[in-house]
């Protein structure tokens, strides 16, 4: 098999199988768990809560999941939440059983269900982007699109048929079984050192509170993750439209049964299995801002159609063309995601991503939902397919950032020398660094210092500042605070090749070239500073044990004159 395919990669290899059979299994529960919704209830709001309870633990967890994927071994993440997902498969399987199943249930399972999969996916995908190397990834992340789309197709097939032939138990007992493929493989599977799914990541010294707020600052002080952010509030927001409101269009618009609920979901696995082939044969280079671009106009067309046309094989033909653009789009934003962070942060910013994206599909879905009730379903999705041009026209001023991987390499840095080392938890740890530069060069060291200032806080600092001496021009003290040293240990191994340009920049502005001064200071409430006074007080004890066994000493010294130390 070819070095240029990830498939070449045997534990690649081995995860992408496992998942393809798994994903039909998580299909099936999810696409037909909406049309037994809608069989029980013909309130649209209602049903619009089935993909708000499944995206809702997204909004509130992803960014803890993602922390959980930097700080602990990400195998034992992936087996956890796997083996509670088949748990809870087989839980509704065995409700569904014995008739208690009902809107409530069926909501608090896929809320359920919602939880597991937002703490699996960051690590999910975080594991890819170990498994293969950097000149892959976009194409794994295509094949990882592509086996999410195969289940997309055979997911809601065999779905439709198993709740029309054996009903909803069977289909939810299938579906847990077909999850299990993946739950062994993750379990026995260990592999080499360089290419294991037994990852622990880089933030593992970091508690979990510790973990979140530094995913929270590095979103708050990287741009580049903030445009794609909020390019992916643009399209999934009124894009989520037609899948909320779908199970509605299917069962009382076209007049649809199981299976032809599941044949007009297979549609959307097929054009999104078939935008998946394409993005795979197109080469190496991702176009990410036409990409999503011809996703939006993809999207806007095919809800018109179905809205305008209401003929089931349009429908069909219409969702083939949304599910490539949905495909397009994810694979386009779950990129420029990976691209634009280092990977000590890679699953916080994962995390961050998909609270964006399921609290669009989640404030969609209710949004869409009330707005169906009132102005009717097909009112709706055309205001919905409206809402999509303004990310089609903000391209020019919102574009996905294409960012150079050497240039998010990590890049190792020694621990400063001290005279006594600090124990991990002292702090806060307040550095300050002295600039000199000569008069030319201050507005030049000053713009410098605007652009460390988002590198020192985006790596760990939670308060920065800059001054320059009154007296003398030229002569700037930067100061940050970290909240132990530990923490900035954690720091000084964060810096990228393009931080470590910024800082290059400043000691270059100095004369002759010299490193800054640096000075550490520590608060006097800590560790290292209870162990000086605690050895202060013992030494000044023995000196008073001498001073006592040899009495009349300290006249002898001098005239009754204090000792000197």
């Amino acid at each position: 098999m070819s070095s240029n395919n990830p498939l070449s990669i045997r534990a690649f290899r081995w995860l992408f199988s496992t998942a393809l059979v798994a994903n039909v299994g998580v299909w099936l529960e999810w696409v037909m768990a909406g049309f037994v919704m809608a069989q029980m209830t013909r309130v649209p709001s209602l049903v619009a809560a089935l993909p708000v309870a499944y995206g809702l633990p997204g909004v509130l967890f992803a960014l803890a999941s993602g922390a959980t994927a930097d700080s602990r071994d990400r195998r034992l993440v992936l087996l956890w939440s796997k083996i509670l997902f088949l748990a809870t498969l087989a839980g509704l399987a065995a409700l569904t059983a014995v008739g208690g199943l009902s809107p409530f249930a069926l909501l608090v399972f896929t809320a359920l269900l919602g939880t597991i999969g937002t703490f699996s996916s960051p690590a999910w995908w975080a594991t890819i982007h170990e498994l293969v190397p950097e000149r892959l990834l976009g194409a794994a992340l295509t094949l990882d699109g592509l086996e999410w789309n195969v289940g997309q197709v055979v997911g809601p097939l065999l779905g439709g048929a198993l709740l029309a032939a054996a009903g909803a138990s069977t289909m939810f007992a299938v579906s847990a079984t077909l999850m299990s493929g993946l739950v062994v493989f993750l379990f026995v599977w260990r592999g080499r050192q360089s290419a294991r799914l037994s990852t622990p990541g880089v933030g593992a010294a970091e508690g979990m509170v510790g973990a979140v707020a530094a995913g929270v600052r590095y979103l708050a002080n990287a741009p580049a993750l903030q445009v794609a952010c909020w390019r992916t509030i643009m399209f999934i927001l009124p894009a989520g439209a037609l899948p909320a409101l779908l199970p509605l269009v299917a069962a009382h618009e076209l007049h649809l049964g199981a299976v032809g609920y599941g044949l007009l979901l297979a549609c959307v696995g097929v054009g999104s299995v078939a935008a998946a082939v394409a993005i795979f044969q197109a080469g190496k280079e991702l176009h990410l801002d036409a990409m999503l671009g011809t996703a939006a106009v993809m999207s806007i067309a095919g809800t018109v159609l179905i809205v305008v046309l209401r003929d089931r094989y349009v429908a069909g033909l219409s969702l083939a063309v949304t599910g490539a653009a949905w495909l397009v789009s994810v694979t386009a934003l779950n990129f420029s995601v990976q691209q634009a962070v280092p990977r000590w942060i890679l699953s916080r910013a994962l995390g961050v991503y998909l609270t964006v994206y399921q609290a669009s599909i989640v404030f969609g879905a209710l949004l869409w939902g009330v707005l169906a009730d009132g102005i009717g379903i097909d009112k709706a999705l055309l205001v919905a397919a409206g809402c999509l041009l303004p990310g089609v026209v903000a391209i020019r001023w919102l574009g996905l950032p294409v960012v150079s991987r050497s240039d998010m390499q990590v890049m190792a840095r020694p621990q400063p020398e001290m005279v006594t080392e600090p124990e991990a938890e002292d702090g806060p740890v307040m550095i300050v660094v002295q600039f000199e530069v000569d008069i030319d060069d201050r507005e030049e060291l000053i713009e410098t210092m605007e652009e460390l200032r988002v590198v020192r806080r985006r790596t760990g600092a939670t308060r920065w500042s800059l001054f320059e001496d009154a007296s003398e021009p030229g002569r700037f003290i930067e100061s940050f605070v970290v909240p132990s040293w530990g923490a900035y240990l954690r720091q000084r191994s964060r810096y990228t090749a393009a931080d470590l340009r910024i800082l290059n920049t400043a000691t270059r502005l100095q004369p002759g070239g010299e490193p800054p001064k640096v000075s550490y200071y520590i608060h006097p409430d800590s560790v290292l500073a209870y162990r000086r006074i605690a050895r202060w007080r013992r030494l000044r004890g023995m000196d008073r044990s001498l001073a006592h066994s040899a009495p009349g000493t300290a006249n002898e010294a001098g005239d009754g004159q204090a000792e000197q130390p």
